[in-house]
C-alpha cells in the first residue's frame, strides 16, 4: 500500500446504541424504533471509513480492561491497525444515538477514552497524517494537544483535526480551546462547531476567519453540502441530494474522503466536492461505518 496515503487517528472508539426513530415520539409509552448495536466513536469511524478508501488506516484509542482484543481483532477485519490501550478502571464509552434519518440526539459517556495516554503511541503508527479527533483534546487539555500537534510534525505529518462537539467545546472554553488546536493544518469542523469557534452565523464568513487561523478549513453542511476555505479563498460545495436513513458518520466518511484527495495533493474544492459525493452515499447505511470497501 502506498505509504502517502497513510493516516493514523486519534481518539476515541465507543459502543454506539444507534435508535432510529420516528420525530415525534409519543411521551410516557412504549414507541416503536430500529435499535442496533455498532462500533463507533470519531476516531475509530474516521479510521474505517479511510480503510474503505484503500488507505494505510490506523487508530490509536483507549477502552475497557479486556477490551482491546475483542476490539482489535473487529477493527483489523475492516482494515484498520489499531492500537488500543486498556482502562484498569473505565469502561468502553458509550454512546446512545436517538435518529430520525435527519437529525440526531446524543447522550454520551466517554468512558476509558478520557484516560487515553497519547504519549504512549508506538512509531508503528507513524503515518503521513495524523487525523486528532476533538473529544480526545478535552481529555488531553491544551498543553498536551500542543504537544501532540508539535510531535505531529516533528515526525512529518500533516495534521487534520475534527473540533469534534460545540457543547463540548463550550464547555471547555472556546480560547481555551482555539489555543489547544493551534497549529493544525487543516481544521474540520461542522457548521455549529465553526460558528462557536468564531462567533459568525455565516458559514462562509467563518470559514475565512478560521483560514486566517489554521491555512485551510473545511466546514460541512449536512445535505446543505460544505464550504472550505485556504489561501485560495472561499468556496461552498453542493452535495447531492439523497434521501438519508441515518446520518450517523457522514462527517467521518466527508473527512476521510477529503484527507484521501488532500494527501494526494487535490485541490481543495475539487477535493471537498468528492468528499460531501460520498459522504451522501453514507448516509443510506445504518451506522457509522461502511459495510464493504470502497474501490477507487
Amino acid at each position: 500500500m502506498d505509504n502517502e496515503l497513510s493516516v493514523v487517528a486519534v481518539g476515541d472508539l465507543i459502543e454506539d446504541v444507534i435508535v432510529v426513530t420516528d420525530p415525534d415520539p409519543e411521551i410516557d409509552t412504549d414507541n416503536s424504533a430500529k435499535i442496533y448495536g455498532r462500533v463507533g466513536g470519531g476516531a475509530a469511524n474516521f479510521a474505517v471509513w479511510a480503510a474503505s478508501l484503500s488507505m494505510d488506516s490506523k487508530l490509536m484509542a483507549r477502552v475497557g480492561k479486556g477490551d482491546a482484543a475483542k476490539y482489535s481483532r473487529y477493527l483489523a477485519k475492516l482494515g484498520v491497525k489499531a492500537e488500543l490501550q486498556e482502562d484498569k478502571e473505565l469502561e468502553t464509552g458509550r454512546i446512545v444515538v436517538i435518529s430520525d434519518g435527519t437529525n440526531r440526539t446524543f447522550y454520551t459517556d466517554r468512558g476509558a477514552n478520557i484516560h487515553l495516554e497519547t504519549h504512549l503511541m508506538s512509531t508503528d503508527m507513524f503515518s503521513s497524517a495524523m487525523f486528532i479527533s476533538g473529544y480526545t483534546i478535552l481529555s488531553l487539555g491544551t498543553e498536551n494537544t500542543q504537544a501532540l500537534i508539535k510531535f505531529a510534525h516533528e515526525n512529518g505529518m500533516v495534521v487534520f483535526l475534527d473540533p469534534a462537539s460545540h457543547s463540548f467545546i463550550e464547555d471547555y472554553g472556546v480560547d481555551y480551546f482555539a489555543a489547544a488546536i493551534e497549529g493544525c493544518d487543516v481544521l474540520l469542523p461542522n457548521e455549529a462547531e465553526a460558528h462557536i469557534l468564531t462567533g459568525e452565523s455565516d458559514p462562509m464568513k467563518a470559514a475565512d476567519i478560521l483560514q486566517k487561523r489554521y491555512g485551510a478549513v473545511a466546514i460541512t453542511l449536512g445535505a446543505e453540502g460544505a464550504v472550505v476555505a485556504n489561501g485560495e479563498g472561499v468556496s461552498k460545495v453542493s452535495a447531492p441530494k439523497v434521501k438519508a436513513q441515518d446520518t450517523t458518520g457522514a462527517g467521518d466518511a466527508f473527512n476521510a474522503m477529503l484527507v484521501r484527495k488532500l494527501l494526494e495533493e487535490e485541490r481543495l474544492v475539487d477535493a471537498a466536492r468528492e468528499a460531501c459525493a460520498f459522504a451522501s452515499e453514507a448516509v443510506s447505511i445504518v451506522g457509522a461505518h461502511p459495510t464493504k470497501k470502497i474501490e477507487l
